[in-house]
């Protein structure tokens, strides 16, 4: 038996929108909350945090699958950067800033973290963080694997619980990244983060998972596009606004992607860049304050 609960804080489904890079837009997930629950059992997760953007729907649509495996949250987009709130009854309505997020989490007693605090590609609130009153912070986020900004979160983790979340975009990537606690119930790991009584642990996201993710929102654009998969979902809806000329060119597309060299190319460009640039931020932040 294991003595410590496992859970991964921080995960998306389809619910969770569109993702924007440069002048690509696209789906942030196309995993089903079914599909997240049925992964994370097969995985041995006690607990399986579903943060969508700005959303609580895929949470409680997971949560009819398990109720004791999924804790409903959702990463909110503050003025200030990313919050997410876990234990959530209502969604919190992004825009606001970082103080007034916060609050609301915590008047639904729910519980407020940073997630990716000094991502160079992700909202973050960075050493905003200092003054904000946080339950925790996530200091290893799988999906950054420049590993620079983990670092930095590590180091600004003073006197606030330490977690460690996949950022699992797609179903392959849940559990790549998690938070330890005493027990294995949802109070447990509630009461564990109160008492800044967590771990964490996990790797890197393998470029595999990153490159499946892109072919698995390409292949699955393609089944909305061909009316296959009729799930009300953010994806579904803007498909459905568009022409038919648009969606075979779409479709074309996406097919196109999925049959040739793009996901790994793609990657492995995206990877580099990130790592360049993770490591010029870890280089700025760490640079001393100029003195007069």
């Amino acid at each position: 038996m294991r003595e410590d609960g496992v859970a991964d804080v921080h995960t998306h489904t389809m619910y969770s929108g569109f993702t924007r890079y440069s002048f690509l837009s696209f789906p942030d997930s196309v995993t089903t909350p079914k599909k997240s629950v049925r992964v994370a059992e097969k995985k041995g997760l006690d607990l399986l945090c579903i943060t969508d953007h700005n959303s609580i729907k895929g949470a409680i649509e997971a949560k009819k699958y398990n109720s004791e495996l999924v804790v409903i949250g959702e990463e909110i987009l503050s003025k200030n950067g990313e919050i997410i709130g876990l234990f959530l009854n209502e969604e919190i309505k992004p825009g606001l800033s970082a103080e007034e997020t916060i609050e609301l989490i915590h008047e639904q007693d729910g519980i407020a973290f940073a997630p990716h605090p000094f991502s160079v590609y992700c909202s973050c609130v960075g050493k905003k963080l200092h003054g904000l009153k946080l339950d925790g912070i996530e200091v290893f986020n799988s999906l950054h694997r420049d590993g620079y900004s983990n670092v930095l979160a590590l180091e600004s983790c003073n006197g606030h619980a330490k977690l460690g979340g996949s950022d699992a975009h797609s179903s392959i990537m849940i559990g790549n990244g998690y938070t330890t606690f005493a027990g294995n119930s949802q109070e447990e790991f509630r009461t564990a983060i109160k008492k800044r009584r967590t771990s964490y642990g996990g790797r890197p996201a393998p470029l595999k998972d990153i490159v499946n993710y892109s072919i698995k929102v390409a292949f699955e654009s393609s089944k909305m596009l061909l009316n296959f998969n009729k799930i009300e979902c953010p994806m579904y809806d803007r498909i459905s606004e568009l022409k038919r000329s648009r969606k075979m060119m779409y479709l074309m597309g996406s097919i196109a992607y999925v049959f040739s060299p793009l996901p790994v190319a793609c990657t492995l460009i995206g990877n580099r860049l990130l790592s360049v640039r993770g490591r010029r931020n870890m280089m700025e932040q760490k640079k001393p304050p100029f003195l007069f």
